[in-house]
């Protein structure tokens, strides 16, 4: 029994890094600490296994089945580990307590049932069934660790489908509302629609216009699924014009647009009345994205400010509340560039719709909506991509990784440490296996701090942290929830 894996590995005492208040910390000390019968019970319960905690007495007991079973599987995850560079993870699973080691492997076995290496590693192997699927392994032990590990910000079949169509709508649209312009142009000057323009006409446009059509419907959807009572006045305007209005305004344009596209292809003359439907619905949709557009510049620039200077106000005094400020203002900043892409999409389609009014025959009119739908596209991926790039700021700002650096620097002038390398390592001895994960658990403990101080208890600096983030605090009903103030404060 002396070198079982379900031991404790005597380990160097370290600074842990302090969860939220009211929550259980990211990071974990190393000291040995034994699982009284009800705390056991309580981790089954967070960990959401009803399953497990009716086999929470078995797991406690030192039976000898139990325990082989829970040995194999410990043993068989420390060696994969080794193999897959994951040992200070599976460091992190052996400052557990012996009961809790248990449970982990229990839970890495299915949950039901006595725990064997066969059901663990059909359970806890990836898609190949290859490998351990090491994400899942950290959340259990985090979970059984005592944290939430709910990520409220985890992508969703819809988001899915909006990226898609939203990237690949924009890029036919424009290469459309082009092939359009030039056959369109061609026809004027010359008399003939130039052929190879004509035929990306008739081959891209009806792609377009469906893919465009269902990016309207979804960005409808969406309106209607992110509309919640707490959000700011402002935030519900965004929501009903700049996001559904101005979506049934585009779905209007693309069904005209698909039957000017239908009758190009069948070679019979554009119908007038489309086209000025088009150019109308145009128009309107352009309106109401040229309003948000502004509205957001101004607003979302305002709460940057706001929040950067709440940021200096606590720094040093309030870890937390700095660190959700600085997230809320890089935050805001994204919202604040987008809007501004939005305005100058609604520009280019009151422009163009209104050329498609004053007369069907203009060019450039279409190609200007096509320009339109490309600035809109491209201010989705900028957000989207964005959003994924900070994570590894914030995780880096957090886990202390350029404070690392420049201490090892310091020891030696002519160190150049890798902090990719130094990254991973802190998030694995922190119980993560990536940034993903370490972000998400940043996020959820800032999330519920938030609401306990500014929605529960009414903090006066928590409470303009929310108003900047664009919800409104209400004690009495108490909202917003934490999973809407995690959601705005990374969104």
């Amino acid at each position: 029994m002396a070198n079982s894996p379900l031991l404790k590995k005597a380990t160097s005492s370290r600074e842990s890094i302090k969860s939220t208040p009211g929550q259980p910390s990211v990071t974990s000390d190393r000291a040995p600490s034994a699982a009284a019968p009800s705390n056991v019970l309580q981790l089954q319960r967070t960990a959401g296994n009803r399953a497990a905690q009716a086999n929470v007495k078995q797991l406690q007991g030192d039976g000898a089945a139990a325990a082989g079973g829970s040995q194999a599987i410990a043993s068989w995850l420390k060696a994969e580990a080794a193999k897959d560079k994951k040992s200070d993870l599976f460091a992190f699973f052996e400052a557990l307590s012996t009961t809790e080691q248990k449970i982990v492997t229990h839970l890495c076995s299915g949950g039901t049932g006595s725990s064997s290496l066969s059901k663990a590693k059909k359970h806890i192997t990836g898609f190949t069934g290859r490998s351990v699927d090491w994400d899942k392994f950290s959340k259990i032990v985090r979970t059984v660790k005592g944290q939430n590990t709910k990520n409220y910000n985890d992508d969703t079949d819809r988001d899915y489908v909006t990226y898609a169509t939203t990237a690949a709508a924009a890029s036919v649209g424009a290469a459309s509302a082009t092939a359009t312009s030039v056959s369109t142009t061609q026809g004027l000057v010359a008399g003939a629609a130039h052929e190879g323009a004509l035929g990306a006409v008739t081959d891209i446009g009806p792609a377009a216009a469906m893919l465009s059509g269902v990016t309207s419907g979804m960005q409808i959807y969406n309106a209607t699924q992110n509309h919640d009572e707490a959000l700011s006045t402002h935030d519900k305007a965004q929501n009903i014009g700049g996001e559904g209005f101005a979506g049934v305004a585009d779905l209007t344009r693309f069904g005209a647009q698909s039957v000017v596209n239908t009758q190009t292809y069948m070679g019979a003359a554009v119908s007038t009345a489309a086209t000025a439907a088009a150019g109308a619905a145009g128009v309107v949709g352009g309106a109401a994205y040229l309003a948000s557009g502004a509205a957001g510049v101004y607003t979302h620039g305002k709460r940057k400010k706001n929040l950067e200077k709440l940021e200096k106000e606590t720094a040093g005094k309030d870890a937390n509340l700095n660190l959700a400020a600085n997230i809320g203002a890089s935050t805001q900043e994204i919202n604040r560039k987008k809007s501004g892409a939005t305005a100058l999409k609604g520009a280019a389609m009151i422009v163009g719709g209104g050329l498609l009014l004053a007369s069907a025959a203009t060019p450039v009119g279409w190609l200007l909506l096509g320009v339109a739908g490309a600035i809109g596209g491209i201010a989705a991926i900028y957000k989207f991509y964005k959003k994924r790039t900070r994570k590894e700021e914030i995780v880096d700002r957090f886990l202390g990784v350029d404070k690392k650096v420049a201490e090892l620097q310091a020891a030696d002038p002519k160190a150049k440490p890798d902090k990719s390398v130094l990254r991973n390592g802190l998030l694995q001895q922190n119980g993560f296996n990536s940034v993903a994960q370490c972000y998400a658990q940043i996020i959820t403990d800032l999330a519920h701090t938030i609401y306990k101080k500014g929605v529960l208890e009414s903090d006066p600096q928590y409470v303009t942290l929310i108003t900047n983030i664009g919800l409104k605090p209400d004690p009495k009903k108490k909202t917003p929830k934490a999973d809407l103030i995690a959601k705005k404060l990374h969104t």
